[in-house]
């Protein structure tokens, strides 16, 4: 039959012990995150190129004013269609960056 009632010195031991081991599996575990951390970091991030097609705006052209010879007609200035091409990526953080 066990009895419950210990010494205080058998308290004290046991309480010690179980700090102990508490202590030794945070420092474990926050030596493994540490190492996992510093792995994660050397490895460099990998941009991914998104194809996005590119898009056509048309823009009108500056106008000026109609030569002196036609003064009394009215041409308005012509629209020129401008294109852009736009290359997009997404970084491993999931955001798009666009240039």
């Amino acid at each position: 039959m066990r009895h419950d009632a210990h010494s205080p010195r058998e308290r004290h031991r046991r309480q010690t012990r179980a700090r102990r081991v508490a202590q030794m599996i945070l420092l474990g575990s926050g030596m493994a995150s540490a190492a996992f951390v510093g792995y994660a970091a050397q490895t460099a991030p990998v941009a991914v190129r998104a194809t996005i097609p590119s898009t056509t705006t048309t823009t009108p052209a500056a106008g000026t004013a109609p030569p002196p010879s036609i003064a009394g007609t009215y041409h308005p200035p012509t629209a020129a269609p401008v294109t852009t091409t736009t290359a997009c990526y997404t970084t491993p953080s999931g955001s798009t960056v666009c240039s």
